[in-house]
């Protein structure tokens, strides 16, 4: 009986060592189907952002990690490559195989493969960019997935979207009732949009350095409101996060600062605002509440659509410098009260134009079924208005809704037709060069011989130009003395 037992005891062991020897030989089945999908967590932001906003300028690297998930039954297959490649100022361990390029990294079902990507930056070294970014990408059954990489190559606050509004990434900067305030102390990096929210308030003050990625921007809701407080030797700078001088004079790096209405007037004082896809965009959404937008001795330069674009509202502008759209500088549709007052528009946008650098209409057209009207009423005082193409100014009016144009003391390069469009006109300069230092080089200063030197209307609202000189009397026309 004993020898029995121990015979079955055998018989049985052998079994299971038999299965565990199949179990071990037998490969898991991959998944090769279109649709799957990785998952990504732990040191990512926002669902595809690893950001590396500890890179100070006295810490050379900071490690991250990323945790890859396969939510799937069966194992799957997914190329992994770093797309600067050896360049990158980043590096990349695959569970623990480090490299740029990673063929057929299996990632079990229900399981996950940790990466870590570390970045690598020389505090001291005077090339490295203030932004560094590159893409993780992730290719799974021929479906593309990315994961962005951004570091800062000095001690800087980033601003991450956490919500989404109609696919609108964003992120409250200025929670409902707030006042908060940006120093200079350290510069902001936006992805998304930046929202200041209703019955809130952003001051931004003198030196401040902002920095938006591609598609982000500042978005000041209805009934919220912004103050910028630059000086001419401190200006606040609004710029795409791609610092290097390649990208000087490139458009699109952002998208706009946009201004809705609100109760309490925006200010935005010695700003320069560049590369963006529309400078500032000020506009009615629902409701005026009768609020304004104050721009004084600000440069918007080097945007693709338009460098300033009102659109219902009501705006002064004085000693501003508005050079460089794919379109127009100067855009102020459906309606408004503005008032233009010493103001440089240069458009010498270098290929292909055909919108004029000023526009003015008592409507807008979003598409050819929709049509919104509104009364319009501007002052147009001791502006130079120059360009490249023939008409630098044009007006589109609808009869049935009052328009209102009133132009003094500018030099205007446009046909003389389009003078017949203004309500009042009186010391038109038209159609003679303003004889500007270096336009090319953004330098709008008047040359001694300029025509609008002494030319303009002496005004209470403008004594000092753009640099602080007092105005003569009579003022010159344009942003400078």
């Amino acid at each position: 009986m004993k020898n029995k037992n121990n015979y079955i005891r055998v018989i049985f062991l052998v079994g299971i060592a038999a299965s565990l020897a199949l179990t071990g030989c037998r490969k898991d089945k991959i998944d090769e189907s279109s649709n799957v999908q990785l998952k990504f967590s732990g040191d990512i932001r926002n669902g595809e952002l690893i950001t590396f906003d500890t890179v100070f300028t006295t810490i050379g690297s900071v490690t991250r990690v990323l945790k890859v998930l396969n939510p799937h039954k069966n194992t799957i297959k997914t190329d992994i490559s770093l797309l600067g490649g050896n360049v990158s100022y980043y590096s990349v361990n695959v569970d623990g195989v480090s490299g740029t390029s990673f063929k057929d990294v299996e990632i079990r079902g229900k399981d996950s493969i940790f990466i870590f990507v570390k970045v690598n930056l020389n505090p001291n070294a005077q090339n490295t960019p203030m932004v560094v970014a590159d893409t993780l990408v992730f290719f799974t059954n021929g479906n593309r997935q990315n994961v962005e990489l951004v570091a800062c190559g000095e001690d800087a606050i980033f601003i991450v979207p956490n919500s989404k509004w109609y696919n609108i990434p964003y992120y409250i900067v200025a929670e409902e009732g707030k006042h908060v305030t940006w120093t200079k102390d350290k510069p902001y990096v936006i992805y998304g949009y930046a929202v200041i929210d209703s019955v809130a308030k952003l001051t931004i003050e003198v030196g401040t350095r902002i920095y938006l990625h591609k598609g982000a921007g500042i978005w000041v809701y209805p009934d919220g409101c912004i103050h910028v407080n630059g000086t001419k030797d401190e200006p606040v700078v609004f710029q795409g996060d791609r610092r290097s001088e390649a990208y000087e004079r490139d458009f699109a790096q952002w998208d706009r600062i946009w201004i809705c209405e609100g109760r309490q007037d925006n200010i935005i004082n010695y700003a320069i605002i560049k590369n963006a896809t529309v400078g500032i965009q000020a506009e009615i959404l629902m409701q005026d509440f009768g609020n304004k937008l104050i721009l004084t001795n600000t440069e918007i330069r080097c945007s693709d659509i338009c460098n300033f674009l009102g659109r219902g509202y009501i705006v002064e502008a004085y000693n501003n410098i508005f050079s460089n759209s794919t379109k127009r500088c100067v855009s102020l549709q459906q309606g408004g009260n503005y008032t233009f007052i010493n103001n440089t528009i240069y458009n010498q946008y270098r290929f292909s134009r055909t919108e004029p650098a000023v526009y003015f209409s008592n409507y807008y057209m979003p598409n050819l079924t929709t049509i919104y009207m509104g009364s319009f009423q501007c002052r147009f005082i001791n502006n130079l208005v120059y360009g490249n193409i023939s008409k630098e100014l044009d007006c589109s009016i609808i009869k049935d809704v009052n328009f209102e144009l009133y132009v003094e003391n500018c030099l205007i390069r446009t046909v003389d037709s389009i003078l017949k469009k203004f309500t009042t006109y009186s010391d038109i300069i038209l159609n003679k060069d303003p004889s500007v230092e270096n336009a090319n080089e953004y330098d709008f200063r008047l040359k001694g011989d300029s025509p609008c030197k002494g030319a303009g209307k002496s005004t209470y609202q403008v004594q000092q130009d753009i640099t602080g000189t007092t105005r003569g009397n009579p003022p010159s026309i344009g942003a400078y003395e």
